[in-house]
């Protein structure tokens, strides 16, 4: 059973959203509970480490109380779609309309701890159907972290923006969406006030601890490092990559360590 919410999108509560709003980015992010803790998958890709050091146990994510609001609106997601998603459309709207007031740039990320294609969820907006959220705001940028390749919908859409993440288990898909435009997140054994290195496995690197505005990212065919957070600071599985690591099994990697 799951009990509704009246609100789904956090505002102005992480500590790196609130970064974005220095560079006049409003991001409103949605988080559910990760894999299948809540009985039904919204990680199709979930790798052991990354189940592991999932960012569900960082920040507020630390209290029982949020991750039982976080498992009751993921059951809510599945069990009740329509009322979800009405009140889903009702919180993209509040953003939009606080974004133009303080005239900031509303941005949404609904995959906060999750990894569901959005591209395919349609909506209905006064009796009006939409085969997306995406496509229902076009004034919105959306964003996400995603470990499925083959998302060309996702793709083509203009204010839809996707960063590859890399787990332990999946270097040959992160090579493949460096080759095909994405930038892939990595994260690191970096501590939190430590310099990223300039490249990493043969790409150009970006802080992505700067801020979360990844959609303002420099394009295609960068590494996004990201220093561990939460439970991923004691990782063993070997998600959390070396700061002078590469991608293993690939070429770059092997031509990294013959030069």
């Amino acid at each position: 059973m799951y009990e509704q919410a009246k609100k789904l999108l956090s505002v102005s509560v992480d500590a790196k959203t609130k970064k974005g709003e220095k560079s006049g980015v409003l991001t409103g992010v949605m988080y559910l509970a990760p894999h299948s803790l809540s009985g039904y998958q919204v990680c199709p890709k979930a790798s052991a480490g990354c189940m592991a050091a999932c960012l569900y146990t960082a920040g507020q994510g630390i209290y029982s109380s949020v991750q039982k609001s976080r498992l009751n609106r993921t059951r809510w997601f599945f069990e009740g779609r329509e009322s979800f998603m009405a009140v889903l459309v009702e919180d993209i709207q509040r953003l939009v309309r606080k974004a133009v007031k303080l005239n900031m740039v509303p941005a949404v990320r609904l995959n906060g701890t999750s990894d569901i294609a959005w591209e395919k969820m349609a909506v209905t907006i006064d009796g009006v159907e939409f085969r997306s959220l995406i496509e229902a705001f076009p004034a919105v940028q959306f964003y996400d972290y995603t470990k499925i390749l083959g998302r060309k919908l996702a793709v083509s859409l203009p204010n839809y923006h996707l960063t590859f993440s890399l787990a332990e288990d999946n270097d040959a898909d992160a090579v493949k969406a460096l080759e095909q435009g994405y930038n892939v997140a990595v994260v690191m054994k970096a501590k939190r006030k430590e310099a990223k290195p300039d490249t990493w496995g043969g790409y150009p690197v970006v802080d992505g601890d700067v801020d979360d505005i990844r959609f303002n990212d420099a394009k295609g065919g960068h590494v996004v490092a990201l220093f561990a957070k939460g439970k991923a600071v004691k990782d063993t599985t070997g998600f959390v990559r070396e700061t002078t690591g590469g991608f293993r099994g690939s070429r770059k990697e092997i031509f990294l360590k013959v030069a």
